[in-house]
């Protein structure tokens, strides 16, 4: 590594290293200041962060697009913004932008079945396949209590309907490929299961999207999840989970080594 490395990630060794929750006492600050690069941890905050990037530091991993664009609407408008393929979305940031106000657009509702995100889930916790009058309702319902808390947003989505799902986890310029199978739900977490690859060409195709992305946003840690339509061959980014589990990688120690590799890249290619 270089010289003046600092890490705030607890599997990357730097130079220095602090605690990714630490306070931002005199001795961080002043760290910070003196840093050539700053290794930082998934969790990090957008303040913290763009305070480093606000210093002029080399970051890693590069998350400007992840923060610009925020919960799934941000990230659907990035994929907008990108001209990437994406399955068909409204973003509603109210529920009240189903009116009646002036200016509203009006929202027509797909024929079911739908999806529905809420704006801040992870892991399959927020959201709905609806199939009918009454699994709207419901999804209201629990939209509704969401904008009570204060949490606002939300995605109505077309629905594609297939066995199988898959994860593309990008570490530098590592990808690796997971296929999940199950239900509605296909995470690990929820219903799913990992799955052999169905389609070699579907898997090729996702890839080549993948690389778009990466290319196009900067993003080098990331797990990015698609879904298809397989009788067209249409591939279609679905989200991207900046936290994500590593029960598929291998476990804590695999992901540990591709991450240092990742990581010893990045302090090569800007040093």
């Amino acid at each position: 590594m270089g010289t003046k490395t600092v890490s705030f990630n607890p599997w990357v060794e730097g130079d220095l290293n602090f605690f990714q929750f630490t306070g931002l006492t005199p001795e961080v600050l002043s760290a910070l200041e003196a840093a050539e690069a700053v290794i930082l941890p998934q969790t990090v905050s957008p303040e913290f962060y763009f305070f480093v990037r606000r210093l002029g530091k080399r970051v890693f991993p590069d998350y400007d697009l992840r923060f610009s664009f925020p919960g799934k609407i941000g990230q659907i408008l990035l994929f907008k913004a990108l001209s990437l393929p994406h399955p068909e979305t409204l973003c509603v940031p109210r529920i009240c932008a189903f009116g009646p106000h002036p200016g509203a657009a009006e929202i027509r509702l797909p024929d079911p079945p739908f999806v529905v995100k809420g704006n801040h889930g992870h892991e399959g916790r927020e959201i709905f396949l609806v199939e009918s009058p009454s699994d709207w309702e419901e999804a209201l319902s629990r939209l509704k209590a969401w904008e009570a808390s204060g949490r606002f947003g939300f995605l109505i989505q077309e629905y594609l309907p297939w066995d199988y799902d898959l994860r593309v986890v990008v570490i530098g310029k590592r990808r690796l490929c997971f296929w999940r199978r199950g239900r509605f739900r296909k995470n690990l977490v929820q219903e799913g299961e990992a799955a052999e690859c169905p389609d070699a060409e579907l898997e090729a195709r996702a890839l080549s999207v993948v690389e778009r992305l990466c290319a196009a946003s900067g993003l080098n840690l990331m797990a990015v999840d698609l879904l298809f339509r397989p009788e067209t061959g249409e591939v279609f980014l679905n989200e991207i989970n900046f936290v994500f589990g590593l029960r598929l990688i291998g476990g804590e120690e695999r992901f540990r080594a591709y991450l240092s590799e990742a990581v010893a890249e990045f302090l090569k290619a800007n040093s």
